[in-house]
């Protein structure tokens, strides 16, 4: 899955050094007024466990270049391979097999979108930049024969139970005009969930990715 985030990756950034490479051959682009702007994403997450997202984000413009923006949403597993490895040493001592990991995260984070001058009035590309807070709350199920089971002993805080963490976003993406007043919104956004080691043992930290595809209206 890193293989088809990379990819993702590289062809956003493909089609925005397109549209830059066009800007030159076309007249520049009327001035937006800005104005505030909410949106709604969703989308698949990339990673070890592969998953979807929901997310809304409100949005009003400092001037034509820079925005502000507060965003929240629900990653629904986000699991990692660590996560699968512990959860396997547990299992293999009691003799029981995984049945099922999770990392499902709620986050509101906050930040600065930088508007790239458009090539077209058509085409509004943009980077992000956000630090927010995520309760991570981490699942994992044990099974006997088929059959979930208690596994009697009580889990870690790397295999269960809840946590609030920071979060930095960084991404980027296109937005379409469409219909005066609404937009679509096609992205990338990466995101680090800081580990907390005072609360779990030998905690990592979580990459998460999200491909967006957004809509919007402008107030």
């Amino acid at each position: 899955m890193k293989r088809s985030a990379c990819l993702a990756f590289v062809m956003l950034v493909g089609i925005l050094c397109v549209g830059a490479s066009r800007a030159q051959a076309q007249a520049p682009a009327a001035a937006r007024e800005p104005r505030l702007s909410i949106e709604i994403a969703g989308g698949p997450t990339l990673g070890h466990k592969s998953a979807g997202f929901v997310s809304g984000e409100v949005g009003w413009p400092l001037n034509k270049k820079l925005e502000v923006f507060v965003e929240g949403g629900h990653m629904t597993n986000v699991g990692t391979s660590a996560l699968d490895s512990n959860a396997s040493v547990i299992a293999n001592a009691l003799g029981l097999a995984v049945g099922s990991t999770a990392i499902k995260v709620n986050h509101v984070d906050a930040g600065i979108r930088f508007n790239i001058t458009p090539p077209s009035p058509k085409v509004h590309p943009y980077v992000a930049l956000g630090v927010g807070f995520a309760k991570v709350t981490t699942e994992t199920t044990f099974t006997l024969n088929g059959a979930v089971v208690d596994p009697g002993i009580p889990l870690g805080g790397d295999l269960s139970g809840s946590n609030n963490k920071a979060i930095l976003i960084f991404g980027g993406g296109i937005t379409f005009p469409f219909a005066k007043s609404y937009f679509a919104d096609f992205g990338y956004r990466f995101g680090g969930i800081l580990s907390k080691v005072s609360d779990i043992e030998n905690d990592i930290t979580i990459k998460t990715q999200r491909i967006m595809l957004g809509v919007g209206v402008r107030f």
